[in-house]
């Protein structure tokens, strides 16, 4: 069973190879998530200004009828 993981003079690199390659998996499956909360909160925040903004063009055509 020993022998198994020491792999001969081959263990250190066989090993940190499967390290590595779990590592990046592991990174390519969790970034897109991290990804998409911060694309998230940006759309949120476009969303709202955009709002903001159309709420403001509404008043001034409001108070432009209003005087006329």
């Amino acid at each position: 069973m020993l022998e198994m993981f020491q792999m001969g003079k081959y263990g250190a690199y066989v090993w940190s190879s499967y390290g590595l390659a779990l590592f990046i998996m592991g990174y390519v499956a969790i970034k897109p998530l991290m990804d998409k909360k911060v694309i998230f909160k940006e759309l949120m925040m476009k969303y709202r200004r955009e709002s903001q903004n159309l709420a403001g063009k509404k008043q001034e055509q409001k108070q432009e009828q209003g005087q006329s």
